[in-house]
């Protein structure tokens, strides 16, 4: 073999192994958010848990999000849920948001408990898709914005990175469904 086809053939060869790796990294990356399906529902069933501590113990709403879209809320005391009274519809577009939160917060690696400071009768957030769920308590009546505010400059934090996620839940429910 002379010397100017075998230049050619390293050439060649190296253009190819390029090309492969770009392949590979863009098939890595096409899929890279695990919550959603590829017809646009979610990969399973969330729910949203917005209560309060009293001397009843917890109550308050919950949302549960079907991976179509399809949302009922129902109210809770303990461990005692009523049967829904109120239900909506979250568009796959809406679905897609919430996903991508999901995942740009990598949802899946948050601890059950967020560490909070101990404070009396707490604001108690739960969110939950399929069998991982992870839990966030706030001040008695801080809702999620301000919560938000204060962890402005924290957004590596598990707290930001929850209440980032029950906060794209509860404006969608809110814009979808109303006030619960």
């Amino acid at each position: 073999m002379n010397k100017r086809f075998l230049q050619q053939l390293i050439l060649i060869t190296i253009f190819i192994s390029f090309l492969g790796f770009i392949t590979v990294m863009a098939m890595g990356t096409l899929n890279h958010n695990p919550f959603p399906k590829q017809d646009g529902n979610l990969i399973a069933e969330l729910e949203f848990k917005d209560g309060q501590m009293g001397f009843v113990g917890i109550s308050g709403t919950s949302w549960t999000i079907l991976p179509d879209g399809t949302s009922r809320a129902n109210r809770f005391v303990n461990d005692t849920v009523s049967s829904a009274y109120k239900t909506c519809l979250l568009d796959k577009r809406e679905l897609a948001s919430i996903a991508k939160v999901l995942s740009d917060v990598n949802f899946a690696e948050l601890p059950p408990d967020i560490p909070s400071e101990p404070t009396i009768n707490p604001h108690l957030l739960t969110v939950r898709v399929g069998e991982k769920s992870s839990t966030l308590q706030l001040q008695a009546g801080e809702t999620i914005e301000n919560a938000l505010k204060t962890e402005q400059n924290k957004q590596e934090t598990p707290r930001w990175k929850f209440l980032t996620v029950a906060g794209e839940i509860n404006q969608l429910i809110r814009k979808n469904c109303g006030d619960y």
